[in-house]
């Protein structure tokens, strides 16, 4: 196999890699609505190029793993959720966070789980559990 061919973009591996990305942050956006969780303090709209308030938390899963998470920007904005790749954490998206919640957007990062301050479980580090 020459050096060309192991360059050349699989189209079907990446439409599969951008679905579960799409499918993951879906899944997170409407989990966390509606989870029971206790914030450090409430997010605030920020004036435009002002401070952005964001809040920290955690959210435990079915099988007890806690998930820390930044939530960005005014409650009422539209809501993104930005998650990190290997071996990244949700500070990894902190400018981001702050350039769209500063324009109006409600902004989730977070760490996934064995990663940064997500627990650190020896099983479940599979596509079922992450999704």
């Amino acid at each position: 196999m020459s050096n060309n061919e192991n360059n050349q973009v699989n189209p079907a591996r990446r439409s599969a890699m951008v679905g579960g990305a799409v499918a993951a942050a879906a899944a997170v956006a409407t989990a966390l609505p509606l989870a029971a969780v206790t914030t450090a303090a409430e997010a605030a709209p920020a004036a435009k190029g002002g401070p952005v308030a964001h809040s920290v938390s955690t959210i435990t899963t079915r099988d007890g793993v806690e998930i820390y998470y930044k939530d960005w920007g005014p409650r009422t904005g539209q809501p993104v959720v930005l998650s990190h790749g290997w071996p990244l954490n949700a500070d990894s998206w902190e400018s981001a966070a702050f350039h769209l919640a500063n324009n109006g957007f409600r902004v989730i990062t977070h760490d996934r789980r064995g990663h940064g301050r997500s627990s650190q479980p020896w099983d479940g580090n599979d596509m079922d559990h992450y999704a």
